[in-house]
């Protein structure tokens, strides 16, 4: 038996070649192989990190060739992983490599002005995705037609309120976004928090679905994708907060 759904991207996943062309037996979805799918990119991700900032010490010129090969190519591997189920694994596996590289040198430049900055960012994004799940599985927060009407209009609305920002302080030469950067990495989070429950709500109805095992890598890397964002929002936002105060 499978479950019905309403969402959007859920449906369009279970409508996709790779899920129909599983007419027989097969092996379905489990919470544990999603698990093991998203430590997997994570570990790539704190893997590119690394390497970057080895690579970075030891073959500047191959690290600025490759930092840069990765700020290119993020967005085309990002969207690939996400909308191809059956090239999840590769192009994810490829995203979480360059923005573990770029999140590298991005965390040695915050924690070499605020020691202590990085591991607190960490800790907050368990924290935060401890707290979601918590209110996930216990129904508190229920991710319906309700919440994902407010997701889409909170996050267009993000985008448009940014632009209109960013053209203002060109036309006026103003200082508009520097002015509005706490409450505008606030909204950031907590956009991303939401994204984090759109995520949960897809792990389970994947599994749940009786979706085959190899859709794991996608919703793995959608779930990954959201706290690799977490992360770097929280980290700003927590370098702005300190800068303030001090």
């Amino acid at each position: 038996m499978r479950l019905k759904s309403n969402n959007p991207v859920y449906s369009r996943i279970m409508n996709s070649d790779e899920y129909q062309s599983y007419a027989g037996e097969y092996t379905a979805a489990t919470y544990g192989g999603v698990a093991r799918k998203a430590m997997f990119f994570i570990a790539l991700v704190f893997i590119g990190a690394f390497g970057g900032l080895w690579l970075m010490e030891n073959n500047p010129a191959l690290f600025i060739n490759a930092l840069i090969i990765s700020l290119l190519t993020s967005f085309i591997f990002a969207l690939l992983g996400m909308v191809v189920p059956r090239l999840t694994k590769i192009f994810g596996s490829l995203y979480c490599l360059g923005q573990g590289m770029l999140i590298g040198v991005v965390s040695l430049a915050f924690e070499a002005e605020a020691p202590g900055i990085v591991m607190t960012a960490l800790l907050s994004v368990v924290v935060v995705l401890a707290v979601t799940v918590t209110l996930f599985i216990t129904n508190v927060v229920k991710v319906n037609g309700r919440f994902l009407r407010f997701l889409m209009v909170f996050a267009i609305s993000m985008i448009f309120s940014l632009l209109l920002i960013r053209i203002v302080d060109l036309i006026f030469g103003g200082a508009i976004f520097s002015t509005l950067l706490i409450p505008i990495s606030a909204l950031s989070t907590f956009l991303a928090t939401l994204y984090l429950f759109f995520d949960l709500q897809r792990v389970y109805q994947i599994v749940e679905g009786g979706a085959p095992a190899s859709l794991e890598w996608n919703v793995a890397f959608g779930l990954v994708y959201v706290l690799i964002w977490l992360f770097i929002e929280i980290l700003r936002l927590l370098f702005i907060l300190g800068a303030n105060r001090d």
